[in-house]
């Protein structure tokens, strides 16, 4: 199994965390479900490979489109992959969507749903150009055009909060809300409106879940103790991790880490590159192959996934 990252061109740094690729895992027949956690990013997926199987709220399950959008997930998600995998994903800054899809974030909040559903020409131009035998540098050179070319078309859709959010990001949540609204010269109603139009969430619910996610990172760093953990990560109490682990992760911290599958685990934020490393180190808007190398940000050649 490997996963790696790859920042986008300068361009597309302002709407686009990362494209990422996930290659080489060969499923058992029994294979159980992977549980995939939010992590404050609408995400755009293409398989290249076989397709996956999603568990519904209800226990069913339904089998996925090649070409998708996840939306902001406030719950675990459990997907099952039907053999191969090969998937190319383009990780969005929280809004970096509002330029590209038709209808606001909010509306994709808790779904996974087909990309022509969302913004059927970008869904097109994708399907033509992103081809199953190209090797990362094509994928990511063919993806970085198609995404150049809509962004640039509806630029002017980008809402007014994205410095905030930014902020948020590199702050791994801990920001003041009310001080937010204050230096926009809004009220906190009218600013969770904002956030919930441009990025699917509100203001409190995306830091909860920054912060949920930089406890992989410090149990990954060592800490041993939950209540240690609780505190390094700004949670009151060890009672207050618990409370979002339930919610996001759908179980206690120490049952969900023993849990989590290294599949799992890659779409963790403590195997990512942070926000502020991509903006420092972006390349020239020039979208060349040769600088891929450069722009690779996390390798896992692991293949035990039990």
């Amino acid at each position: 199994m490997r996963y790696r990252e790859f920042r986008p061109s300068e361009q597309l740094s302002p709407d686009l965390e990362c494209f990422w690729l996930l290659e080489g895992y060969e499923p058992s027949a029994s294979a159980r479900p992977e549980r995939l956690m939010p992590d404050g990013c609408i995400e755009l997926i293409v398989n290249l490979g076989d397709r996956f199987r999603e568990r519904l709220d209800d226990g069913s399950e339904v089998v996925q489109p090649l070409r998708f959008v996840a939306g902001q997930m406030t719950r675990p998600v459990y997907v099952t992959p039907m053999g191969s995998v090969r998937l190319f994903g383009v990780r969005f800054t929280p809004g970096g969507t509002v330029p590209l899809f038709d209808g606001p974030p909010a509306e994709l909040t808790n779904r996974i749903v087909a990309l022509d559903a969302v913004a059927w020409r970008l869904e097109r131009e994708l399907a033509e150009r992103l081809d199953p035998t190209h090797a990362p540098d094509q994928l990511v050179n063919a993806a970085e055009i198609v995404l150049a070319e809509q962004l640039g078309r509806y630029k002017d859709r980008r809402g007014p909060i994205r410095a905030d959010v930014h902020r948020m990001m590199l702050l791994s949540g801990r920001v003041s809300i009310d001080r937010i609204a204050d230096d926009l010269g809004i009220s906190g109603r009218q600013l969770e409106r904002r956030f919930v139009i441009e990025v699917g969430l509100g203001p409190k619910l995306l830091c909860r879940i920054l912060r949920f996610q930089t406890v992989f990172q410090a149990v990954e760093q060592g800490d041993s103790r939950w209540a240690d953990v609780a505190a390094g990560c700004g949670y009151y109490d060890q009672s207050h991790l618990i409370r979002d682990f339930r919610q996001f992760g759908g179980d206690t911290p120490a049952s969900l880490l023993a849990d989590l599958t290294q599949f799992g685990e890659f779409f963790t934020r403590k195997n990512r590159t942070s926000l502020s490393s991509n903006t420092r180190n972006a390349h020239s808007s020039r979208l060349a192959p040769s600088s891929l190398d450069d722009r690779i940000e996390a390798t896992d050649d692991s293949t035990n996934l039990t």
